[in-house]
């Protein structure tokens, strides 16, 4: 705390940092001996305002201490005698470093937030016009775009769970079959690393389990071929000795698939569309996807950008 009187001169103080002058250095002086020249140009505006209006007032100040910087707000509140007249100032100093670290990171986050929703907004608006292009009817449609929809919603339970770092790849797969073909199905089974999948690649990835899924429901190994299906990852060097992620979608046929036209949701459609360029692309990975009468092969490698193996808790 700090009293001055009409003409900002420095009476008494109490309870100053340690690392500021003390009471007799400062005594008699004005708001600079404190704050520094620039700073106490502003101060010394806001305290003649309630000097002259008789009016409490308050403002958020930066002061260099111990080669730190450091917030402080100032409550300057005017000194009135019996006669109404306004004497002097008292001024309260708040260490507000907490407050205004809290403010920073809120804001980061707010940010942060706002990028990622306009993200999944952007990838909406792509999911619904794609699925409206393939579909017959408006019932196809939005049997579709709910199944999508719910699809992205699991994806993003577990990037949010995890305070936005990602999703463990294991994890994001069980979350896209486990609605569809309930809980330890004895048709697929998954080998390998379990990646931790960085926020992009986990709703992107998720995206296309849920297709690769749909599609085998369809006329796949969980469907009217029957089989099994297995998901894979390891980790490789690729030539440029960078590690990359390789992940494997097979499907092992007991009986050929049908030939015949494709459904809306199938290669040929909004399906192959997301698995041949919206997920490769948004991973920034190269991809195989090869069918024949015995099997089905989805493949991405997908570079280190997009994952770690030990995640950092």
């Amino acid at each position: 705390m700090m009293y001055q009187d009409r003409d900002l001169r420095i009476l008494f103080t109490a309870n100053l940092p340690e690392s500021w002058p003390g009471e007799d250095e400062v005594k008699g002086k004005t708001d600079s001996a404190l704050f520094g020249e620039a700073q106490a140009s502003v101060i010394s505006i806001a305290k003649r305002e309630v000097l002259e209006s008789g009016e409490a007032d308050k403002l958020e100040i930066q002061r260099d201490s111990d080669q730190d910087r450091h917030w402080f707000l100032l409550h300057i509140d005017p000194d009135i005698d019996e006669d109404g007249k306004v004497i002097g100032v008292l001024t309260t100093i708040l260490d507000i470093d907490d407050v205004k670290y809290r403010e920073t990171v809120l804001k980061t986050l707010l940010r942060e937030l706002s990028h990622r929703s306009k993200n999944l907004l952007a990838i909406i608006q792509s999911i619904a016009s794609q699925t409206a292009r393939y579909a017959d009817d408006l019932e196809t449609f939005l049997f579709a775009f709910r199944n999508r929809i719910q699809s992205m919603a699991q994806s993003q339970d577990l990037v949010t769970a995890s305070d936005w770092r990602g999703a463990e790849l294991f994890a994001l797969t069980r979350s896209q079959l486990e609605p569809l073909v309930g809980k330890r199905s004895p048709r697929f089974g998954m080998a390998g690393e379990d990646a931790y999948l960085f926020p992009n690649a986990a709703l992107h990835l998720g995206l296309a389990l849920h297709e690769l899924t749909i599609d085998s429901l369809a006329k796949g190994a969980l469907g009217p071929a029957g089989g099994s299906i297995e998901l894979a990852s390891r980790q490789r060097v690729n030539g440029n000795g960078e590690p990359e992620l390789v992940v494997r979608w097979t499907e092992t046929f007991a009986r050929p698939p049908d030939a015949g036209t494709p459904r809306e949701g199938t290669k040929a459609g909004f399906s192959g569309t997301v698995l041949g360029r919206i997920v490769p692309q948004a991973l920034s990975a190269s991809v195989e996807h090869d069918t024949n009468q015995d099997r089905m092969v989805y493949q991405l490698t997908i570079p280190s950008t997009q994952y770690e193996l030990h995640p950092k808790r």
